[in-house]
C-alpha cells in the first residue's frame, strides 16, 4: 500500500481542481494501512478535501509534500523532525470558514434614483 501513495496523491494534483472519488478512496484507505499519525492527519485532510472544506489550492501541495515524506520516513529516509513538521503543516490546515452572507444589492444604480417632488394638497 506505500507504493500507491504517492501516484495517488500525484494524479490528484495533476487532475485539480477535478478530485476523482476513486483515487481519494485508495489513498485514503492507503493511508489508514499505514496508520501513522501523519497518515491519519493527512487521511483527514483528505476528507475535507473530498467534502470540498478546504481549498484545493493550499491543501494539495502540503499534502503532495506531506505524502512524500510520510512515504521517505516509512522508507527510513526521513528523520523524526521532517515527520514531525509535515505532520504540524498538514494539522494546521483547516475547513474554511462559512463564506460570509450576500449583501443585497438594488437592482437599480444609485444615479437612477431620483426624487419625486412633494405633491401639495
Amino acid at each position: 500500500m506505500l507504493d500507491e501513495i504517492e501516484p495517488a496523491i500525484t494524479r490528484l494534483v495533476h487532475e485539480a481542481p477535478q478530485r476523482d472519488p476513486e483515487t481519494l478512496r485508495a489513498l485514503e484507505a492507503a493511508l489508514h494501512d499505514v496508520g501513522s499519525p501523519l497518515a491519519l492527519a493527512i487521511a483527514r485532510i483528505l476528507e475535507y478535501l473530498a467534502d470540498d472544506l478546504v481549498d484545493p489550492g493550499i491543501a494539495l501541495p502540503a499534502l503532495a509534500e506531506a505524502c512524500a515524506t510520510l512515504v521517505a520516513g516509512e522508507r527510513g529516509q526521513a528523520d523524526a523532525r521532517s515527520i514531525d513538521a509535515a505532520r504540524y503543516r498538514i494539522e494546521t490546515l483547516e475547513p474554511r470558514p462559512d463564506p460570509p452572507p450576500r449583501i443585497a444589492v438594488p437592482d437599480v444604480p444609485a444615479s437612477g434614483l431620483i426624487r419625486e417632488p412633494r405633491r401639495r394638497t
